[in-house]
């Protein structure tokens, strides 16, 4: 799991880095928010640690531009000394899943981020539903409609308007995180990592290879309602677009 991490104090930020590797998670972290905004608009993380007090900005201002201009939905903690009532009330209501009060150890730590893991289902690569009306098993549909394309999570399946596509095991997974992350900006090195389980200094070219055969195999271009761009030097974006 990939963590990006908002804190100035050096103690906190090594500490809290020690304990994700011992986790086996990897932990990139951000002193001000504008290193932090700079890296959200080329990285992708699976959560977020934000400290309140920064230098040049507050936690509360990166979450509501998280949660505001940046429409993301990635999983936030805050770790914080403030400990007042109004304060944990404030974060949640802006948007945090979590709120932890310093000092912290690292077993409860470690808990917590576990449990947005599964909560969320960080690293599970089939899509998960967002219906509102789910069944209390909490289990995704086997076949999910992105009209005109179905995903058959089960079969490992995509067809478009009928006509089943052949895809390999690595282009479903591929399309299939494309469409469950549809609208954001993916990374080459968030796919390498999460869909070919390899460090993002390897292989790039395999990424674009991939993308490149999906966008031919499902046909996706704006007459079909679907576009996905490449965004220079910084990955892919798969949108819903107006029909030509």
């Amino acid at each position: 799991m990939r963590i990006g991490l908002l804190e100035d104090d050096l103690s906190q930020i090594e500490l809290i880095s020690l304990w994700a590797n011992e986790a086996g998670d990897q932990l990139q972290s951000y002193t001000t928010g504008q290193s932090f905004r700079e890296a959200m608009n080329s990285e992708n993380f699976d959560l977020l640690v934000l400290d309140w007090h920064l230098p040049d900005t507050t936690g509360i201002e990166e979450l509501d531009w998280l949660r505001g201009e940046r429409a993301s939905n990635t999983p936030v903690i805050f770790i914080t000394s403030r400990d007042s009532e109004e304060s944990v009330v404030e974060a949640l209501d802006h948007g945090a899943d979590d709120y932890m009060v310093k000092p912290v150890s690292k077993s409860i730590t470690l808990a917590r981020i576990k449990a947005l893991q599964r909560r969320n289902k960080i690293g599970d690569i089939s899509i998960t539903s967002s219906d509102d009306n789910a069944d209390e098993t909490d289990q995704a549909p086997a076949v999910l409609d992105f009209d005109p394309y179905l995903v058959n999570t089960e079969e490992h399946s995509i067809s478009v308007d009928g006509e089943t596509i052949k895809l390999t095991n690595k282009e479903f997974e591929l399309a299939s995180y494309l469409f469950r992350h549809a609208g954001c900006l993916v990374s080459r090195d968030h796919l390498l990592e999460h869909i070919w389980g390899t460090r993002a200094d390897l292989n790039t070219r395999t990424v674009d290879t991939h993308v490149s055969r999906i966008r031919s195999k499902l046909r996706i271009n704006p007459a079909i309602g679907w576009q996905l761009s490449s965004i220079y030097q910084r990955g892919y974006r798969l949108s819903r677009v107006t029909k030509d």
